[in-house]
């Protein structure tokens, strides 16, 4: 009796990416466009900030600073840190591309990498570079989450390269949330933007683990506090502004 082997071809899949039309290489005038609505949109707000003294003391130490907020919030950081040349690590995605593109438009610096896909590598050219600059701008939930859970990476860049940390949060009245995994908040045209810093924190070289866990919900807790600061301001604004 004969014995029949069936043998699998492997099928190679020589179909266009069915994104690829969508890379910003295919629309190189939208990334500047993007970032002039951003900051034709926000320029139309009116920004309360509280705790300006401790963004103040980070800077006047004339040393780089690194400020941090929840990834939901970010849109109102981005536009009030614009122009400063400051740092910040974007993903390696598709997406991160064109988020590259728009922020270098609004001055930045892009470093690429994402805590999958070749974000040690991008942290520690952050760290080799930081040392020389003003300062970065990170999100301490980092790119996926989970929401405001403060992830170590922020920590570490602080312990490293000796920069404090000043954490930032925000409100906005009115606003649109999006439903994301981070409910982001993008402050409606001509609405009131409450930004809130809060004490610089510094990650010392030879912390340990328990205590860099310590400064981790230090971190959460004062972005959490921060958060519900700002959020109590803006409602309080808008009640004294229909009063």
């Amino acid at each position: 009796m004969s014995k029949v082997i069936k043998v699998r071809e492997e099928q190679v899949d020589n179909s266009p990416d069915p994104h690829r039309h969508l890379h910003p290489d295919r629309f190189p005038f939208l990334p500047s466009l993007v970032a002039a609505i951003i900051r034709l949109h926000h320029g139309t707000c009116k920004f309360t900030i509280l705790g300006q003294e401790h963004e103040e003391a980070a800077l006047s130490l004339g040393g780089p600073t690194l400020m941090t907020s929840w990834h939901f919030a970010f849109p109102a950081p981005i536009y009030y840190y614009r122009d400063r040349n400051a740092l910040v690590m974007v993903s390696r995605s598709r997406d991160g591309e064109w988020a590259a593109r728009v922020l270098e438009h609004l001055g930045y610096r892009c470093f690429r990498g994402s805590p999958g896909k070749g974000g040690s590598v991008a942290l520690k050219q952050l760290i080799s570079h930081i040392k020389g600059t003003a300062g970065g701008a990170l999100v301490a939930d980092g790119s996926q989450g989970p929401p405001r859970i403060a992830q170590k990476g922020i920590l570490l860049l602080a312990r490293y390269s000796g920069a404090p940390l000043v954490p930032v949060s925000m409100a906005a009245e009115p606003c649109w949330r999006f439903r994301s995994w981070d409910r982001t908040v993008l402050a409606k045209p001509f609405s009131r933007i409450v930004l809130a810093f809060g004490q610089p924190m510094w990650i010392e070289r030879d912390i340990s683990a328990v205590e860099l866990e310590q400064a981790r919900v230090a971190l959460e807790t004062s972005l959490n506090r921060l958060t519900e600061q700002a959020e109590e301001t803006v409602k309080r604004i808008g009640r004294s502004s229909c009063g």
